[in-house]
């Protein structure tokens, strides 16, 4: 998904301000560092069992990684499958806001990439470096 989708798309969740955060691969997608294939939020508990009570399906991805789907989406209530696990405030702290959708910083996601250590995050970080490195 292109920037524009993904921002399309959320918000057509009319998710509540400070409640959620686009997490994942989408920041990388809406400074068109490359495509997402999904859109992962990180939301509130309110949040969370709003989607549950519209029919979102839960999911068990890992002990500790049960999130909510729907079509390209997922929730999440925690982000508990790494050694690094930030909150929803911290991560809103930071955030990125693109058209009134917040997104999770770069370093928010690098952390995070870095922490999970999988091929794929790997190839992400190489991804964010260069992007900064283009950025100075």
């Amino acid at each position: 998904m292109t920037k524009q989708e993904i921002i399309n798309k959320v918000r057509e969740l009319n998710l509540p301000q400070g409640l959620y955060i686009v997490f994942g691969s989408a920041p990388l997608a809406i400074r068109g560092i490359r495509d997402a294939n999904d859109i992962d939020l990180l939301v509130s508990e309110e949040v969370f069992n709003s989607l549950r009570s519209a029919g979102w399906k839960q999911i068990e991805k890992g002990p500790s990684d049960k999130p909510l789907v729907k079509g390209d989406y997922e929730a999440h209530q925690n982000w508990n499958f790494s050694s690094y696990k930030p909150t929803l405030k911290h991560l809103l702290q930071s955030a990125e806001l693109e058209e009134g959708i917040p997104f999770a910083s770069l370093d928010e996601v690098r952390k995070w990439k870095f922490a999970s250590g999988r091929p794929k995050d790997l190839i992400d970080i190489e991804l964010i470096d260069t992007y900064r490195a283009g950025q100075k």
